[in-house]
C-alpha cells in the first residue's frame, strides 16, 4: 500500500513537471506579425523559409497581405499594434508611404524588422527606429543590372529599355537608381523608356513590350527588374520577329532556365528566396531573445548566364 502511495505521488509530481514545462513553453512562444505587400510567387516561396524558421525557433507567425495597397498595409500595422504582438516584420508595399509605421511601432514599444522591401532610401535598408533590414541592397541589384549591361554593350551607342517592378516599392525605385549610376558612366547609352509594371506581372510586362515594339523604336537591351519580366520581353521580341536584342533580368526560376540556356534571356541573377525568409525570422527571434543583431543582413546576388546556369537550383 505504501509503495502504491509513493508511486501515485511520484506520478502526480511528474505530471506536474510535464504540464509546467508545457505552460512555460507556451508562455515563451512569441507572436510575430509578417506583413507582405502583395501576392506573387516570390512571396509564396519565401513563406517556406519563414514558416520553417518559425517552427525551428518557436515563434507563432500571423500573415497579412496588403494587396499592393500601402494604405491598407499601414492599417494592418495599426491592427497588429492593437493586438500587442511581440514583433512586426514588414515587407513594405511602398518604402516611403510606410514610414509612419516606424513611429507607430516605436511608440508602442514593438520592434519593427523590415525585409525584402526596405523602408526609406538607404541602399542597405537602414532606417532609424527599424531594428534590422534583411534582404538585398536594392541599389546594389540595380548596379548588377548595369554591370550586366556593361558586359554586353561596353561603351558603344545603345538604346535601353528598363522594365521595372511595382511602382513605389523600394526595389522599383532603388534598382532604377542603381542602374542609372552605371549608365551615367556611359554617355553613349540612351534609356529610351522606363516603365514600372503594377504587381510585377509577366502579363503587364508583355503588354508594355508589345506596345513598345509596335511603336517602331529601336532597342539594343531590355533590362528587367525581375525574372518573369525578362521572359515577357523575350516573348514579345520573338513574336515581333525582332532579333539581336539583349534581355536581362534579376532573380531566378524554373521557367527562366530554358530561356537562359537557349540565349533568349542573356542573363539574370540567383539568390535564395527561402534563405531570405528564414534569416528574416531568425534575426527577429535573436532580437526578441535579447541578442544584438546587425542593422543589415545581406543576401547577395550571383549573375547567371548560360555558362553557369546548371550550377543553380531554382526555388520558384
Amino acid at each position: 500500500m505504501k509503495s502504491y502511495l509513493k508511486l501515485s505521488i511520484l506520478i502526480v509530481l511528474m505530471m506536474g513537471l510535464i504540464l509546467g514545462s508545457f505552460s512555460v513553453s507556451f508562455a515563451q512562444k512569441k507572436e510575430v506579425a509578417v506583413l507582405l505587400p502583395g501576392t506573387v510567387e516570390f512571396f509564396s516561396v519565401m513563406r517556406r523559409g519563414i514558416d520553417q524558421a518559425a517552427l525551428d525557433l518557436g515563434l507563432n507567425i500571423t500573415y497579412a497581405d496588403a494587396e499592393w495597397d500601402a494604405g491598407k498595409q499601414l492599417s494592418q500595422v495599426e491592427n497588429f499594434i492593437v493586438k500587442k504582438v511581440d514583433a512586426i516584420m514588414l515587407c513594405a508595399a511602398d518604402n516611403m508611404a510606410l514610414l509612419p509605421a516606424v513611429k507607430l511601432c516605436n511608440d508602442a514599444n514593438i520592434p519593427l524588422i523590415s525585409f525584402t522591401n526596405s523602408l526609406g532610401t538607404d541602399p542597405e535598408g537602414k532606417y532609424a527606429g527599424v531594428v534590422s533590414y534583411i534582404g538585398r541592397s536594392e541599389i546594389g541589384a540595380g548596379i548588377i543590372q548595369g554591370e550586366m549591361a556593361e558586359l554586353l554593350l561596353g561603351d558603344k551607342a545603345a538604346s535601353i529599355v528598363l522594365i521595372e517592378g511595382n511602382p513605389g516599392t523600394a526595389p522599383q525605385r532603388m534598382r532604377e537608381e542603381g542602374f542609372l549610376k552605371i549608365a551615367a558612366k556611359h554617355p553613349n547609352w540612351t534609356v529610351v523608356e522606363k516603365r514600372p509594371i503594377e504587381g510585377w506581372t509577366k502579363e503587364g510586362a508583355l503588354a508594355f513590350m508589345e506596345a513598345f515594339l509596335q511603336s517602331g523604336r529601336k532597342v539594343d537591351l531590355v533590362s528587367c527588374q525581375w525574372w518573369s519580366g525578362a521572359i515577357a520581353a523575350a516573348m514579345a521580341l520573338e513574336e515581333a520577329g525582332v532579333t539581336g536584342v539583349y534581355v536581362t533580368g534579376l532573380e531566378y526560376a524554373k521557367e527562366l532556365v530554358p530561356y537562359i540556356k537557349e540565349g533568349r534571356v542573356t542573363g539574370s541573377t540567383y539568390f535564395s528566396v527561402v534563405e531570405e525568409g528564414y534569416k528574416a525570422v531568425e534575426t527577429t527571434a535573436k532580437y526578441l531573445n535579447g541578442e544584438t543583431v546587425p542593422s543589415f543582413v545581406e543576401i547577395k546576388h550571383i549573375i547567371v548566364t548560360k555558362n553557369n546556369v546548371d550550377k543553380f537550383v531554382p526555388e520558384m
